[in-house]
Parts: C-alpha cells; structure tokens; sequence
C-alpha cells in the first residue's frame, strides 16, 4: 500500500505537468548518488527516489522538489517530500526527513528551510527544518549508540539482583538506599528492622524491605507468596463493595502516539443471565472518540439503573483519569461521570491490592497477579505496550487480524479484573465491612443542585444555536462551551482534594503536593498570634512543595487546618498557623493543599454574556470584536493596514492607537524587558488626561500593583493628578498609592473615579457592566479567554497587554474546543508575534545584552526583537579566577550529569553553589558604562520546580534571589542562573511540556541583562518525544546548548 500510495502522488505530479527525474533503482547507491546530485544541477523539478550520502547514513528520499533558492546560493534548491500511509504525522516521520534534509544540505551547501510529508488521506503537512534541526543530531547520536543488546540488560540486572526489580520502587529510593551501601534484592531483604537510611521515611523502608523478602523467598523457594496487610479502616479489603449480578470488569486500550492521544476500544465484561459477555466500543479517530464515550456512559448509566448495585470494576487509574478527561474534552456526558464518581461506583482495584496485600511479584500489574487467579495468557499481545504497536501496525497496513489480537487482549483483561476481584473477596476477612456498607450516603441537595446546573446549562446552549447564521455559529459554540469553564477548571483539584483524603500516610508523605506524618512537638507548645494560634509539628524526611503561607487542609478529615507558618524541611520541622475559633489541630496528621477558589461570580457572568448573544448580540461588540478575531476598529483606520502608520514613533503610535479605538478590542504584544508597563501607563494616563474612566485588571495582584506604580510616576512626571481605587483581598495585596486607593470591599467600589483596578471578580459583577471606557488587562497571556469574557463586559473598549511568548496561563482542567486557551492564545493562535494589522509588537528590548537577545529572538519571536544599542555596555568583568562557566555576556550551558532526579539535583545544586559564590566575587558594567560590585540582587536563581527551589534557598547565601519562572516574570537581574533539576525523560514528574515548555525557557533566560547560565543534565537533550510538538519543544533547550558555550561537570 505504501508503494501505491507513493506511485499515486507521482502521477499527480506529472499531471501538474512537473518535470520528474527518476532515479534508476538498478544502478549501485554511489551512481545513484552521482545521478541525484547531476539532476539537483540541471534544475529537475521533482526527483523521485533521490539518493542521498553523508557518512555514516545514507538514504533514498521518496521526492526532491525544486523551490525558489535562499540569496546567495544560486537560482533554485530542493527541499525533501517524504509519502506516508498514516494520516497524522509521527516524531519518527520527521525525524526521517531531518536525516533527509541534513544529507541534502551537504550536497546543494544549505539548508531547505522547509521539509513536506504527503500522508495517507492525501493531505500535505510541511515543518520548518530549524524547528527540529537542534534536537535531530541529539536523537541521532542517541540511534547510533543504541544498545543492541538490551533485552540482555533485564537478565543482567538479575545477575547482578539490582535493587530495580524491587516491586514499586522508584529511583530516587535507590539512590538513597545505595547511598546507605544497600545495592542489591538481598542485601535490602536482610535490613535489620529498626534501621534507618537516610532521608528516607521509616514507613518507607519498611515497606521497601517486606517486598523484598518477600521476593528473595520466592528466588530461594519457587513458591508463589502473598501476606496480608492491616490496612486502615476504609482502605484496604474495605474498599471491596458488595458483589453484585451487574457488576461491570472494565478496561481501556489508548493510543499514546495519536495527536492528543486517542482511547481507541473501550472493553466491558459482565454476565448477562449468567454467562458472560465481552461488548466493545471501537474508536479510531476523534470523532469516533467522542461518539463512543457517550456510548459507553449510555451503556453504564443502562446498567446501573438495571443493577442499581452495581459497580464497574478497573485496575489501576487509567480508566478513570479517562473517562474524566474525554468528559472534559468533548463537554459531555459531564453529569454522567460526576454522578459516577460521587456515589462510588468505580472501584480501583490497584488500591485495594497495594493496601491489603503484599506479593512476591517484582511488578504489581495485572499481568504479575494473574500467577495466583488464573492460567498463563496466549497470543501476540501480553502487555499495554504491545497493544501500541500492534495497533500502529495495523494503522499502517489496515489488517483487520491485528485489531482481532487486541481485542482479545482487551477481553482477557476484563476477564482478568473478574478474576481479581474474586480472588480478593476469597481473601478477604468475613465479616469485615463492604465498601457500600461504610460509604455515607450522599445528600440529595448536592445531586439535585448539580442536575439543574446542567439542565441550565443545555438550555443555554440550545438557544445559543437555535437559528443562528451559520457564519456566526463557530463563536456561539465557543460560547457555550465557555459556560462551564470554571466548573471544569476546579474539576482536577477537587478530584485531587478527595483521592488524598483516601491515601494511606505513607502515600501523602511521598507526595511532594503535601506534607505527611506530622507529630506535635510537644516541647514547643502552640502560641498566639493575634487572632490565631500557631501550631509546631515534626515530620520525617521528604520533599515538599509547600511553603510559608500556603493554606492547607488536614488529610484525612479535609477540614481547613491553616496557613503554613514556617516551614524548615532540612530539620522536619513546620508551624501551622490557624484560626482560634477553630479550635486546636490534633497531635497527629498530614496536611494537603486547599481546594479551588470560589468562582460563582465569573459564571454567573458567563451566562450573562451568553443571554445578550441569545437576545440577538451588540451589547458588546468589543467582546464580540475579541471572540470573533475581528482586527481593530480604529477611528480614521483602515482596517487591514499596520496599527502603527508608517514612520510613526511606536509609543505615540500605541497612545493614538488605544485613544482611538472605537468598541473593539487592541492587542500590545510586548517580549522581555521590551518596556509594555511604560507603553501602558502612558496611554492609561493619556485616556484619564481626555475624560475616559479606565479599568486596569490582570490574574494576580502583583501584575496590577505594577502597572498602577507605573501609571502613578508616569502622573507625578507630568504632574497630573487622578482619583483611583483598587479592590484588593487585604493588606497583603494593598497598592498603597498616593492618588490610588485601596479597598477591601466590592461595596466601596466607587464610579466616581477615573481608574478602577482589581481582578476578574471585581469586573465581572453586574453592577459594572459597561461602566469603563476602556479596560486594560495586564499579562493577558495568562488570562483564560472565559474570564476575559466575563470581566469585559464591563467595558467599551479592551486593550490587551502581554505576551503569549512567556508564561502561558495555568490551565488544570481538559477543556473542549478552543475554551481552554488564553485570550493571546485564541487571538494569535500560532503566531509567535502579532501581525502589524491586528496589534503593536514592541520590538525593542532595554534589557538584554545583544549576545543575550540574539538567541531569544530566533528561537521566539521569528528575529523581530532588537536591543537597544546602550544594551552592548552591559557585561560582566571577570577576574582570571572567575568560575569557567561565567563569560562577559551571553548565554553558557553546563552539562552536569546525574541519575533519577525528578524535581531535586543535589548536583545541580553543588555547581549552582560554585557559581553564585563566584559571582559574588566579579564586578559588572551597566548600560550606562558605570562599574559596580555584583551582590545577590544582581544575581537571579530560577527552577522550574518547588521542590529545586527549595533546596537552593537552603543552600545559598541569605538574601539569594531563589524562584520558580512564574515568580520572576517582570524581574531582571545581570545574571539569571538556571537549574533545569530533571535527570532525564524517565525521571521527568510532569509532561515534557512543562519542563521543556519554550515559554518558560524565554522567561527564565530573559531575566539575564548580561549572561544567563543553563545547569542541566546531558540526558535531557536526547529525550525520547511521543508528538511532533514535543520534538519541537525540546528543540528549544538543544538550540541553548548550541548558542551557549558547553561545559561539563562531573559534580
């Protein structure tokens, strides 16, 4: 088929009349070569089968098309087209066309800018080759060095009884344990109880022994062992509910390789009249997806009301964290699922295995349990990983064999779950409580309140699209999924809130979310504290996101247990500040992060909104303007020329821009240090100067306390005087103005005024709707389109200032459509710069070094950012026993190897260490050429984790400026020092696209006036990458290694 589908494009290219060379496939690969490289000479339009060579790979590209040449390198070059059946491209199809693209260049002496895939459905799909073409060589190196004997490697860490084969042990535990001299399964076995290791909790320890002798019986024996645990009421045997003739056994195969991932059959088993069934839902594109979810939800709601006893059984969480995110993503079947959830019906058994018994398994899947309930499985497909590639295959070829293979795969796991399930209820103690025994039943208020929330909501969406044109109906749709924005923003930390409320000690402890297995500290007795109580505990050692004044919530009960007070993980100690008339916190507990704000007011504007659309529109057409990605309508304008006139100054250019607006929407595109908060405060002030009554909102308080003390000195300059006010939470988050004042409540908010500041919850009240003239919303990067929609009703005109380059905002939930974006995001889509007819790109930065610019530039703003000329007096002066990783200015990369890091090096931190107390010893010159001291105020340490930054402020000089990215957006200092923490994709804790996200990379290295210096691990640079766009996200940090110096460190 792929032989068919690459000789059909052939022919649509002689149809176009295309000039094709073909190269004979007879002829010897060096007189292939030779033939390729004669017809790239005489200019062939197409080349088909093209040969190319670049010791020590070679390869013969599908097509060579001639396009227009690059200046300097003659009349024409070629770019490569490679035909593929699959009908969304892969990482490893453009990795192909990389090795391609690279051996064409050394032939024809540049690189094509562009490289083109032709795909199954006959659809086109080109990629920039400098979008990939610094990761490439790391993947390439990665191929050639492959180990040919890796299915070796399991049989000699069996040899060697590595402390890998340890069920459910994870690296940073054996780094610990190695570094006590415990290396081997045996060795761990004969740990004498009462030992500690440190850093390692002792519940830990324990654990982690038991499971290993339990292991080495079974090496020594032959024999199959199990033990049961005492596990807490409610955990455990208990989580077992009553069998039941309905009960559902339920699992699902998905698709990692899928753009977004695909959940591609959902499989059921159940008895029906006492003999089984196995009912499958196929799913094979994302539409299907959608069609089969509800299916499926239609299926379980059928059976539950048939079996109302019923629950559906699954092992481990996938099915569940599914089945949340399809409902999330599609927006629907939502009720459905929460329903579901609420009254307990999905039953993990995973959880009941890890907290009720221990087996001499070294894996706990379900694969690994089957040696006690069932017979050895048959056929090609045994594991989830072989699921993946038997369904690539069959993606490939369309052979219906291979969808066969999986689903008896898929049947044999639900079968599998039945069996478990009875092996469990064999296990269990008789007369222990059933899981729906013990469940408290669920109010009906909840149920009820619920069930009108999504009645409302459908009623909303009915008449949103009821008779609508159909041009308008892309917008109303939007609309309507922007409804319950909120509800599904609040949805992951509210799951998050529950299931810690159902995790054993040990859990919380290793969950670096929280804080586990606090014990009073009796020899400090709580104290008072104005109109609280400060409470002192003591924890065991392990690692923490949480810092000082964070709210929390007690574990296990979820009631509000305070504000951290004072946290010192290195000496286990914390202080929980809290309220008196809460009464005292117990002697023993774990604390989590608290839920989700209220919100109630953002929805009941979004509904606001969507009832004047349903009333036929033009309330708020600058809105309607933002949700149409209208271009600006500016007074004395044409529309679809620049926003700045040609030879027009940009600042004064902007001001007559935003005075001009009329009922629209102007986007200010403003990249690091390009000076946004002064173009702001001028036009701010300008709109007051003319009468205008101006709103000035942005997430956080800090973005706004900004902007305000801008457009306060920018007032005392010109000596103008305004009334403002400010709602703000409380002292904390005071503006403490001269002509600014500051409120705590809505009530004050007056209209008398010239400027109101404050958030979202502030604007989007009813009783401000069209009361400014103009809002300006800072960072709107970081501003979800909903609650744009829902604070700018309260304005004629919205001026949105920031940057989609940099940090992007914080999105939880899953969210359908377009709904979940920023407003940059949804206005600019994939533009890395505003277009010069839809806003103002600022393209001057005052900040950063030329060496520094230079870099952030190309690698985000497609070359449009400059540096002022004053910015090259910017530079280190370094003594001759300077660190080696220090230069004047630019950027440097130290390679700093280490193993099974997650979000703490230990490493990183040692050369950190080096480098910062080397700084202290330099001098640095400024913009203007005056030469000072470097102190720790001119130096900025930046991580892309808590736990990173955490370890670092411990470690470094009092006064050290230590964060994470989102805290220093707006800083700058002449040194930013980066520490990236992860060892490794294995070892990464979140998704590639945190940690390589091409938003914070800009951020952190932006803050850096003369030299930023990245700390990594090697590893990084040749991360595996399951989509394209993480190819591309990891090509960032590659393209930093190349610009900057490499050191390495064996730290």
């Amino acid at each position: 088929k792929g032989v068919e589908h690459e000789r059909a494009y052939l022919e649509r290219l002689r149809e176009q009349g295309l000039a094709v060379a073909e190269i004979p496939q007879a002829l010897s690969m060096e007189e292939r070569v030779r033939a390729t490289a004669a017809e790239m000479a005489a200019g062939a339009d197409v080349i088909y089968q093209a040969a190319l060579l670049g010791e020590p790979w070679h390869g013969y590209a599908d097509f060579l098309r001639r396009v227009p040449a690059p200046p300097n390198l003659g009349p024409w070059s070629y770019e490569v087209v490679d035909t593929k059946l699959a009908r969304t491209p892969r990482p490893y199809h453009v990795m192909q066309l990389c090795v391609y693209s690279d051996l064409l260049a050394r032939i024809q002496g540049a690189e094509p800018h562009s490289m083109h895939l032709v795909l199954g459905d006959g659809r086109a799909a080109a990629f920039r080759f400098s979008a990939f073409a610094h990761y490439y060589p790391n993947a390439r190196r990665r191929f050639e060095r492959l180990c040919r004997w890796r299915d070796r490697c399991s049989a000699q860490w069996e040899t060697d009884d590595h402390l890998t084969l340890v069920a459910n042990i994870q690296r940073s535990q054996i780094r610990k344990l190695n570094d006590a001299g415990i290396t081997t399964v045996r060795a761990l076995a004969q740990v004498r109880e009462g030992a500690s290791v440190r850093k390692l909790a002792e519940e830990t320890l324990a654990r982690l022994r038991a499971q290993a002798r339990l292991q080495v019986q079974k090496r020594d024996t032959g024999q199959n062992v199990y033990e049961l645990l005492d596990a807490p009421e409610g955990r455990g045997f208990q989580r077992l509910p009553r069998p039941d003739d309905g009960d559902l056994f339920f699992d699902i195969e998905g698709d990692p390789l899928y753009p977004d991932g695909l959940e591609y059959l959902f499989g059921f088993y159940y008895f029906e009249n006492g003999k089984p069934v196995f009912k499958p839902f196929w799913a094979h594109e994302h539409d299907r997806e959608r069609a089969a979810f509800q299916e499926v939800m239609d299926f379980i709601t059928r059976e539950l009301e048939r079996h109302p006893g019923a629950h559906i059984y699954h092992y481990n969480h996938y099915e569940e964290t599914a089945i949340k995110r399809l409902a999330s993503r599609y927006g629907t079947r939502e009720a459905a699922v929460d329903d579901l959830l609420r009254r307990g019906k999905l039953v993990d058994l995973f959880k009941v295995v890890r907290e009720a018994i221990r087996v001499s398994e070294p894996r706990y899947t379900l694969k690994n349990l089957e040696t006690f309930y069932m017979e050895k499985r048959e056929g090609e497909v045994k594991t989830a990983a072989d699921s993946i590639v038997v369904y690539e295959r069959w993606r490939q070829t369309g052979d219906a064999a291979l969808l066969d293979e999986i689903r008896s795969y898929n049947e044999a796991d639900c079968r599998s779950a039945h069996g478990l399930r009875d092996w469990l209820l064999a296990l269990r103690r008789e007369g222990a409580p059933w899981a729906n025994d013990s469940r408290q039943p669920q109010g009906e208020k909840s149920t009820q309140h619920q069930e009108e929330a999504e009645v409302r909501r459908l009623d909303h969406e009915q008449r949103l699209l009821e008779g609508c044109p159909v041009e308008e109906r892309p917008v109303r749709e939007l609309v309507a999924q922007l409804l319950e924005f909120h509800r599904r923003e609040a949805k992951p930390e509210w799951w998050a809130m529950f299931d810690r409320r159902d995790r054993c000690e040990e859990e919380l402890i290793e969950d670096p979310e929280c804080l586990g297995g606090l014990r009073l500290d009796s020899n400090r007795p709580a104290f008072f504290e104005k109109t609280s109580m400060v409470f002192t505990y003591c924890f065991p050692p392990q690692d923490t996101k949480l810092g000082k004044d964070d709210d929390c919530l007690i574990a296990d009960t979820l009631e509000r247990a305070g504000k951290v007070h004072f946290l010192d993980a290195a000496a286990g100690v914390v202080q929980i500040k809290r309220a008196r008339k809460l009464g005292p916190l117990p002697e023993e507990l774990s604390i989590i992060p608290a839920g989700p704000i209220g919100d109630e007011v953002l929805r009941k504007a979004l509904y606001r909104f969507a009832q004047s659309l349903i009333a036929g529109g033009g309330r708020y057409p600058a809105l309607e303007s933002v949700l149409k990605r209208d271009l600006p309508r500016i007074a004395g304008h044409e529309p679809a020329s620049p926003v700045i006139r040609e030879s027009e100054d940009l600042l004064e250019g902007t001001i007559r821009a935003v005075r001009d607006l009329r009922e629209s929407h102007l986007l200010i595109q403003g990249p690091p240090g390009a000076g946004k908060t002064f173009a702001s405060s001028h036009a701010i002030l300008k709109l007051i100067r003319s009468g205008r009554r101006v709103g000035v909102a942005s997430n956080s308080h800090k973005a706004i306390n900004n902007l305000l003390r801008a457009v306060e000195k920018h007032a005392r300059e010109r000596d103008v005087r305004f009334r403002g006010v400010k709602k703000s939470t409380g002292p904390a988050t005071f503006f403490d103005g001269e002509m600014i004042r500051d409120v705590t409540n809505n009530s004050e908010v007056s209209l008398s005024v010239d400027l109101i500041a404050g958030t979202a919850w502030l604007f989007a009240r009813e009783d401000l709707d069209r009361a400014l003239d103009c809002l300006f919303v800072d960072e709107a990067g970081q501003v979800s389109l909903a609650n744009i929609v829902a604070m700018g009703m309260s304005a004629r005109n919205i001026v949105l200032v920031g940057d989609q380059m940099q940090l992007a905002q914080p999105v939880q939930g899953v969210h359908p459509g377009e709904s979940g974006l920023s407003v940059l995001e949804y206005l600019l889509k994939d533009w890395a710069t505003v277009p010069p007819e839809r806003g103002v790109f600022l393209a001057t930065t005052w900040r950063m070094h030329e060496n520094v610019c230079r870099f952030i530039s190309d690698a985000v703003y497609d070359s449009r950012l400059h540096p002022e000329p004053h910015n090259q007096n910017q530079r280190l002066i370094l003594t001759g026993d300077a660190h080696p990783a220090l230069a004047p200015s630019g950027i440097r990369f130290v390679e700093v190897g280490h193993q099974g890091c997650a979000q703490k090096s230990e490493e990183e931190g040692r050369v950190i260490h080096e480098i910062y107390a080397s700084l202290l010893r330099q001098r640095y010159r400024d913009r203007g050429g005056a030469i000072h001291p470097m102190t720790t105020d001119n130096i900025l340490v930046v991580s892309p984790y808590n736990m990173q930054v955490n370890h670092l402020k411990s470690i470094l000089p009092s006064g050290a400026r230590v964060g994470t990215v989102d805290k220093f957006q707006g800083q700058e200092a002449e040194v930013v020092l980066i520490s990236m923490a992860t060892s490794s994709g294995e070892d990464l804790p979140r998704n590639i696209e945190f940690l390589f996200s091409k938003n914070r990379l800009n951020v952190a290295i932006s803050r850096a006036r003369c030299l930023a210096v990245i700390v990594a691990s090697p590893a990084l640079l040749e991360i595996p990458c399951r989509t394209v766009e993480e190819l591309e996200l990891v090509n960032t940090l590659c393209h930093a290694r190349e610009y900057g110096d490499v050191l390495g460190c064996s730290k």
